[in-house]
């Protein structure tokens, strides 16, 4: 029998449906596959695609001077 190894399987896609369902779905898929038992790890991480918002910025030409 061959020894058993950790495989590490990584995927990035886009989607705008809710991304904590989409990981159950895939995590039930996983542990289906392998088994419970066997499904050692399994991480969910989101980043947005869109920056936040950033105060705007004091506009240089507008500097009061005072005597």
């Amino acid at each position: 029998m061959p020894q058993p190894v950790l495989v590490t399987i990584e995927m990035r896609f886009l989607t705008s449906e809710d991304p904590r369902a989409i990981a159950d779905r895939v995590r039930e898929s996983a542990a289906m596959i392998v088994g419970r038992e066997a499904l050692e790890e399994f991480r969910v991480r989101t980043m947005p695609l869109a920056s936040p918002k950033k105060p705007p910025s004091p506009n240089k030409t507008d500097r009061r001077e005072f005597p």
